[in-house]
């Protein structure tokens, strides 16, 4: 197994290893296979006080018992003294290796597991993929996927399959992390993780019927997954299908309650039909699962400021900038708050933070300009107002209030009668909530 652990139902290589010929080591290896553990480490503990610590065998036993229990620390201790006694066996090696792999020390688990590779007789694929984690923990990439390359040559194994994959995705490419998901989904049909992973690469690459196609085919297997569940319902929520998504989310919270990007989501479906009690409520669930969650502190501010909740959005929004000082829109948002509480100072700081983050957001330069406008800073105004139709032109699709704002605030620099009330006319943009979608190769993903 890759755990390391031996499994009493595939005792061969254990006996391979090992030369049992003493009748304790046979108890102890019986108890062992037996489960039957603290019986184990009592006859353990006897054997290595009989032969003053001198038993090998006994190390190796209580070292794959500690790993179990999840003493990590004492298994590797365990297997340092089975290698003092045994240093020609490359067993021992691989499994220091693994305890310091474990133990999250990857450079001393690499040095490891390539003096372990010298030792084998022959190529072994377990060194190969766990080299292939070693380095993929050391950030050296091209290494990784050297190694996991060399696994799925030798043998088929699901797991580096997968992690070649998400390598690929990565490094943004995707044509040879779908074919890679391709070829493990022919050898493992059946397997969910891989056919949902796939099924992201697809949305990733805008691909929506294969996605879709790859993802219905998964819950026909397994109509509970929640990974494939939650995929599906986000990508719903994006395209506005609030009761449809908010009804895969019931399916997928009972195994997913503890989950901040799920009630985040829930949350914003709930905003999405206007249900603001509703909304607010499973975003604070949102933030208590996970206090440092950026995106369900912002999706909070914009609930807060479609309620007129004007201070408690300022709250909520500044706690998410502190959390993530590079989203454009957080700052946009504050300025809005802030610009309600009167504030136009710290308002216009605001604005032109975001536009600086972003300099083709249309949403902060209108909301700026208008802010210049009512004060009579109307040369000031007139830039802004020209960056703001260049931002319109470069954006695919823009929001008809946002036009319409446009041109009032065109009306108004022409020299019109009519005048902008800030607290009417100013719009938080395209109402953006920030969805997160399920972790694909490791990783959070969110939109807006």
């Amino acid at each position: 197994m890759d755990n390391g652990l031996v499994s009493y139902k595939n005792t061969e290589p254990m006996m391979q290893v090992f030369n049992v010929q003493e009748k304790s080591d046979w108890i102890i290896y019986n108890r062992y296979i037996q489960r039957d553990l603290e019986l184990c480490k009592l006859l353990i503990d006897q054997e290595l006080r009989n032969t003053k610590d001198n038993n090998e065998f006994a190390f190796y036993i209580l070292g794959l018992i500690y790993r179990e229990e999840g003493k990590i620390k004492n298994s590797y201790w365990c297997f340092d003294r089975y290698y003092a006694l045994n240093p020609l066996c490359v067993e021992g090696v691989k499994q220091i290796a693994r305890s310091c792999l474990l133990l999250g020390r990857n450079d001393e688990a690499r040095k490891m597991y390539l003096e372990a590779e010298k030792m084998c007789r022959e190529p072994d694929t377990k060194v190969y993929y766990n080299l292939g984690l070693c380095y993929l923990n050391l950030g050296e990439l091209d290494k990784s996927k050297e190694y996991f390359h060399r696994t799925i040559q030798l043998s088929r194994n699901q797991d580096a399959y997968e992690k070649l994959a998400s390598i690929f995705a990565i490094e943004n490419n995707f044509k040879n992390a779908t074919s890679i998901l391709i070829s493990a989904s022919k050898l493992f049909p059946f397997s969910t993780n891989i056919s949902v992973d796939l099924g992201l690469l697809y949305m990733k690459q805008r691909d929506y019927d294969q996605a879709f196609n790859v993802l219905g085919n998964t819950l026909c297997q397994d109509p509970e997954n929640p990974k494939a569940l939650l995929t599906i319902a986000a990508e719903m929520q994006r395209n506005c299908g609030y009761d449809e998504a908010l009804a895969k989310y019931t399916k997928a919270v009972t195994d997913l309650s503890e989950c901040s990007e799920t009630w985040n989501n829930i949350g914003m479906c709930f905003f999405g039909k206007h249900k603001y009690v509703a909304a607010i409520s499973c975003l604070k669930r949102a933030i208590y699962l996970h206090p440092f969650n950026w995106i369900a502190l912002y999706n909070l501010g914009l609930v807060h400021l479609y309620t007129r909740q004007y201070v408690s959005a300022f709250v909520f929004l500044s706690t998410s900038v502190k959390l993530n000082p590079n989203h454009a829109g957080t700052f946009m948002l504050i300025g809005l708050a802030l610009n309600h509480m009167n504030d136009t100072r710290n308002a216009e700081k605001a604005y032109r933070k975001s536009i600086e983050l972003n300099p083709d957001n249309p949403e902060a330069l209108i909301n700026l300009t208008i802010l210049e406008v009512n004060q009579g800073k109307l040369k000031e105004a007139e830039k802004n107002f020209q960056a703001f139709q260049e931002a319109c032109l470069s954006c695919g699709a823009i929001d008809k209030e946002i036009i319409e704002l446009g041109k009032q605030v065109s009306d108004a620099l022409d020299g019109q009668p009519r005048s902008l009330d800030e607290n009417d006319d100013e719009k938080p943009g395209r109402d953006e909530p920030c969805y997160a979608e399920v972790k694909e190769f490791g990783r959070a993903l969110s939109g807006h």
